[in-house]
């Protein structure tokens, strides 16, 4: 009996080590955005670290080009990258549903977005570490707020408002 229950933890022991390093080898995910830029995210005990970014605060949207509450948080985001982008840096990704990068480019450019946009399709590792990791079952918009050590500093399910999101990123 005893060796049978050392046998089975050693075998749950060495699949959940297993499943942890092949789900993110050395702890980065890789987003593409859609303009083709490459977006390094390592992934720490406190939040990310997007490499690119490194001394910003980052700021990820989830949103739908469908969404009515996303659509009006759009232009808030849009002057909030604009007035803070010494120190900010917004990610929209695209989790409504499925479109091409191309069509996903003109409602970017319809809306004025000065933020990167990461699709949908090149960014599941991404959606799926977050829903397991903060709760997140998909609802939108959604927006967490990493500070510029990469800790999550906040995040925040349903619209905000740009001057809830200015007073905590200046805090």
């Amino acid at each position: 009996m005893k060796k049978s229950f050392i046998a089975t933890l050693f075998v749950t022991i060495f699949l959940a080590l297993s499943l942890q390093a092949t789900s993110h080898p050395q702890n980065t995910i890789n987003l593409k955005t859609i303009n083709g830029k490459n977006i390094n995210v390592k992934i720490t005990d406190n939040g990310f670290i997007f490499e690119q970014y490194k001394g910003k605060t980052v700021m990820l949207d989830f949103f739908g080009p469908s969404c009515p509450p996303c659509l009006i948080e759009i232009p808030h985001l849009v002057e909030l990258q604009a007035e803070e982008k010494s120190k900010l840096q917004i990610i929209g990704v695209q989790v409504q549903r499925t479109m091409s990068d191309a069509d996903l480019n003109r409602f970017k450019q319809s809306k004025n977005i000065n933020y990167d946009i990461v699709n949908l399709e090149h960014a599941m590792e991404l959606v799926h570490f977050v829903q397991a990791n903060t709760g997140w079952k998909g609802q939108i918009p959604f927006v967490l707020m990493f500070d510029k050590n990469g800790a999550l500093k906040n995040q925040y399910l349903g619209m905000t408002n740009k001057s809830k999101f200015l007073r905590d990123l200046n805090n």
